[in-house]
């Protein structure tokens, strides 16, 4: 399986884009502030939830989340980050680097919040990762 976040609107302190699963919309996201373009993450660039992960692709696994005590996504050897979860929200405050999901947008750089989405995606990769490698790929 594979995912694929498309970051469509950079914002001085927020990120709109869309999550697609197997290349088929899914649903939408918010983040955190973009801080490097592609292929220039540095550390230093790095400011406690207010950024979002870098450009890249990294596995993807449904497992124990201690901050949510439950199974969510979680997006893994992201460098400099650690504990990202793909979870529901409403805006990059939700987010502290992690990929806010909703299948409807507020207002700009706003999400109605959803479980749907973030329950849905849960259960396609926990079922997924039983049989197959899964990553995502942010763009």
């Amino acid at each position: 399986m594979k995912l694929k976040l498309i970051r469509t609107n950079l914002q001085p302190t927020y990120t709109e884009g869309e999550l697609w699963l197997n290349d088929k919309f899914f649903c939408y996201t918010v983040e955190d502030k973009v801080r490097a373009k592609a292929g220039l993450w540095q550390r230093i660039v790095k400011v406690y939830a207010q950024t979002a992960i870098p450009y890249g692709t990294y596995p993807v696994l449904v497992t124990w989340s201690n901050r949510f005590k439950r199974m969510l996504t979680g997006v893994f050897n992201v460098p400099d980050f650690v504990g990202i979860r793909i979870h529901n929200g409403t805006s990059a405050q939700s987010s502290a680097g992690c990929p806010i999901l909703s299948s409807t947008r507020a207002s700009p750089g706003r999400l109605i919040n959803q479980t749907a989405p973030m329950n849905t995606l849960n259960d396609m990769i926990l079922q997924a990762q039983k049989t197959e490698k899964i990553t995502i790929e942010i763009v």
